[in-house]
């Protein structure tokens, strides 16, 4: 009998590669169609989200290109840095204890980084970045 432990293992790995997988995939499509999924917040308002440019970051990060990955969205390196955490840090409260919660472990870092999402958002539509 497998331990629950090791289960738990088991399902955050097959998570991770199944996040890789699809992203890989999508990375691919978009790559060779030349077109993504169009961001509808911008598509309806005209504004930018203080995501738009992630996928050509990321791109640019796949073909090792580091010169682009800020000029897509310069916020892009922290989001990505901020979701990984999250991932890590409730996989391993998942593996450990069976529980998870969504957040980063610390208020004060969830909530500075809800200000600076925020903040950016403003600023890129202020600036027009």
């Amino acid at each position: 009998m497998i331990s629950e432990k090791k289960h738990r293992i088991r399902r955050v790995a097959a998570l991770a590669a199944l996040f890789i997988i699809s992203g890989l995939t999508y990375a691919g499509v978009v790559t060779l169609l030349h077109h993504g999924i169009p961001c509808w917040f911008r598509v309806i308002t005209g504004f930018r989200c203080p995501g738009c440019g992630i996928t050509h970051s990321m791109l640019s990060l796949i073909h090792l290109d580091f010169q682009n990955v800020l000029s897509h969205n310069l916020f892009a390196p922290l989001i990505i840095f901020y979701i990984a955490w999250i991932f890590i840090y409730n996989s391993y409260q998942y593996i450990q204890k069976g529980k998870y919660n969504l957040s980063s472990g610390s208020k004060i870092a969830d909530i500075s980084f809800l200000v600076i999402f925020i903040g950016w958002w403003v600023i890129r539509n202020i600036i027009g970045i």
